[in-house]
């Protein structure tokens, strides 16, 4: 019986140490994995974090240089307004002094007129007169 019993205990100390053997080498995977993921994991974090670098920096750029664009935009109009304000009051200014001058055209018209009219009022009214004495020197002769 000794051949079976160490022959059972050379098939157990067999198992045991296959045992040992698996189970070493699944904790040396584990580990492996776990130290894979890890590296992995902080390579990730760092690639996010230089891509919201980048972002940040791109976004930051593009609002500095919308700023500027804005700017110029605001400038170029405030100068246009400017001119178009100018403009306006020269136009204002000619219609101004254009309506005055046709008001003088017409004032001086209108006094022509009337003292044309006078005139030929008086000459009527001295023609009528003089008609009137002759007229009258005929009837009081």
């Amino acid at each position: 019986m000794s051949d079976v019993t160490s022959t059972q205990n050379r098939i157990n100390n067999t198992k045991e140490a296959m045992n040992k053997r698996q189970t070493f080498e699944l904790r040396k995977m584990g580990d492996n994995y776990e130290s894979e993921l890890k590296e992995v994991k902080e390579k990730n974090e760092k690639e996010v974090a230089r891509v919201k670098k980048d972002y940040e920096v791109q976004l930051s750029k593009e609002k500095t240089e919308a700023e500027v664009k804005l700017t110029k935009v605001r400038n170029q109009y405030s100068k246009r307004i400017e001119d178009e304000t100018q403009r306006f009051e020269r136009l204002l200014s000619d219609l101004k002094q254009s309506q005055a001058d046709r008001m003088a055209e017409s004032t001086m018209s209108n006094e022509q007129q009337i003292a044309n009219v006078e005139s030929k009022h008086r000459e009527y009214l001295e023609k009528a007169r003089q008609k009137f004495e002759e007229e009258k020197a005929k009837l009081d002769a």
